[in-house]
C-alpha cells in the first residue's frame, strides 16, 4: 500500500467514522424504546446486533452514495488520481464495515446484560449460528456499500446514469441478500427469496466474494472516465 493510498484511506475512514458517533445512539434509543414498549415476544429476545443488521446495511448504503458527492473533488484537487481514490474508498468501506459491526456487537454485549433486552448474535426464527450470522452481516453490509457507491458515480455522470445505477445496484443488493437467507426476513425490499440461498456455508461465501468482485470491476471500469469538475 502507497502512502497517499494509506493515507486517504485513513482520513475517509475517520470522516465516515464520525456519521456513526450519531447513527449508533440513534438506533440504540430506537431499540430501547422498542424493547421497553413493544410487547412482543420476538421483538423483546431480539438483541440490539440482530436488530442493527438490517439498518447497518442501509447506513452503509446511504455512506456509499455520499461518498462521491463528498470525497471525489477533494480527492482529485489535493492530486490523488481515480484509481487511488477507488482503492482507498474500498479500503474504507471495509474498515467501516468491520468497525460498525464491531461496536454494535459491544453495544449489544452491554445491552444484553440487563434483563430487558435480548442478547446473542441471531434474530429470533433466524437460521445459523452466530459465526454464519457475522459473516453475512459483514459480506452483505460491504456490498450495500458498493452498492450505494455504483448509484453515486451513476448520479455523478448524470440522471440517466443514475437511474441505471439505481437499478443495477438493486440487482446486486437482491443477489447478495438471497445467498444469506437468515437476512432476508429483514430485508429492505421484503422480499422472501430463502428458496434461492445456498445451504452451503463455504459456497454462499464463495458466491458472495465473486459478487463482491463483479461489482468492484463495474467500479472500476465507470471511474475511469467519470468527469471530475475541481473548484
Amino acid at each position: 500500500m502507497n502512502n497517499k493510498l494509506k493515507l486517504a484511506t485513513m482520513d475517509f475512514s475517520k470522516e465516515i467514522a464520525k456519521w456513526t458517533m450519531w447513527y449508533l445512539p440513534v438506533m440504540a434509543v430506537i431499540y430501547i424504546l422498542v424493547s421497553l414498549f413493544l410487547n412482543e415476544v420476538e421483538v423483546n429476545e431480539m438483541s440490539f446486533y440482530a436488530m442493527a443488521s438490517s439498518a447497518n446495511r442501509i447506513f452503509m448504503l446511504v455512506a456509499g452514495i455520499m461518498a462521491v458527492f463528498m470525497f471525489l473533488e477533494l480527492a482529485i484537487s489535493v492530486g490523488l488520481t481515480r484509481k487511488t481514490f477507488l482503492n482507498s474508498m474500498l479500503l474504507t468501506g471495509g474498515v467501516i464495515t468491520i468497525g460498525l459491526a464491531a461496536v454494535t456487537g459491544i453495544i449489544s454485549l452491554i445491552l444484553g446484560l440487563m434483563p430487558w433486552f435480548g442478547d446473542g448474535i441471531v434474530a429470533p426464527g433466524a437460521t445459523g449460528g452466530p459465526v454464519v450470522n457475522v459473516i453475512g452481516h459483514l459480506l452483505t453490509t460491504y456490498v450495500f456499500f458498493l452498492a450505494g457507491f455504483i448509484i453515486s458515480i451513476g448520479f455523478y455522470r448524470g440522471f440517466l446514469g443514475g437511474m441505471i445505477s439505481i437499478v443495477l445496484s438493486i440487482g446486486i443488493a437482491i443477489a447478495i441478500d438471497s445467498m444469506w437467507t437468515w437476512q432476508t426476513s429483514g430485508t429492505v425490499f421484503n422480499m422472501e427469496m430463502a428458496g434461492y440461498g445456498s445451504s452451503n456455508l463455504l459456497l454462499t461465501i464463495i458466491f458472495s466474494l465473486l459478487l463482491v468482485f463483479f461489482t468492484i470491476a463495474i467500479l472500476q471500469s465507470l471511474i475511469r472516465s467519470v468527469p471530475v469538475k475541481v473548484k
